[in-house]
């Protein structure tokens, strides 16, 4: 149901966002991706072309302005529309308010939060384009009002709470538009092999979320008629904390 259409994720050069990149890749997605790293770009589109799918990736610094304009301008290039659009960059920060400087407090909300920003404004008229659009953001449990079971930096907490209020505002807006935008909110998880289907023995609060599950509820908000806007998900499951304590 997704083959032929076009994707752009940020933060495809490893974790969780390698991963969307190629299972986008797998359901017949052409996925562009930024990275702030050539060599995890030269990574992420090595996995996809040896497995036959078609992912292009491009160096792009989400805490820079000018890093986004060009990213933004290689992608409008083309008259193609974009159709899926996913937010997933963050960098992500941890510890007490003032264990971190200044420098690494600006950087975490910009990456997460105004980058995201100004590329979705700038791909807007991409994604107008389309006649089935869907923008995604990985927000974050840190973003859900009154969690704070978290070792995060307050800046990080920041960036998500905003990245939320940028969502559901934008899903609000666009919606008249036929333009979808969902705002998952997962816990903390864990990547494993992408081909690793998630431990179906394992019960609720005995191990973190995995990826997997993640990606499966990215496509089901993807596959669904356009009648359907899924505008929110959230997901239940431990920290990494609770989780070394309970088998420790």
């Amino acid at each position: 149901m997704l083959r032929g259409k076009r994707a752009v994720v940020t933060g495809g050069g490893s974790g969780f966002g390698q991963a969307l990149v190629v299972w986008l890749a797998r359901e017949g997605v052409d996925v562009e991706f930024c990275a702030r790293r050539p060599e995890d770009i030269q990574t992420t589109c090595g996995i996809v072309s040896a497995e036959g799918g078609k992912a292009r990736g491009y160096v792009c610094d989400l805490t820079h302005e000018a890093s986004i304009e060009e990213f933004a301008g290689l992608i409008t290039n083309s008259d193609a529309p974009v159709d899926i659009l996913i937010l997933n960059a963050a960098q992500w920060l941890s510890g007490e308010l003032e264990d971190q400087p200044a420098s690494e407090c600006i950087a975490t909300i910009s990456s997460g939060l105004t980058g995201s920003i100004l590329l979705t404004q700038a791909l807007l008229p991409c994604l107008r384009r389309s006649s089935s659009a869907d923008i995604i953001s990985i927000i974050s449990a840190c973003g859900i009002p009154g969690f704070t079971d978290s070792i995060a930096h307050p800046a990080f907490f920041a960036s998500k709470h905003g990245l939320s209020g940028f969502t559901q505002t934008l899903s609000h807006q666009l919606a008249k538009e036929n333009i979808r935008v969902t705002g998952l909110y997962p816990p903390d998880f864990e990547m494993t092999d992408l081909n690793e289907l998630p431990n179906g023995t394992v019960k609720m609060g005995e191990a973190l979320l995995n990826g997997r599950s993640i990606w499966e509820a990215v496509r089901f908000v993807l596959i669904q008629p356009r009648s359907c806007h899924v505008s929110t998900l959230y997901f239940q499951g431990p920290t990494r904390e609770n989780v070394v304590r309970r088998n420790g």
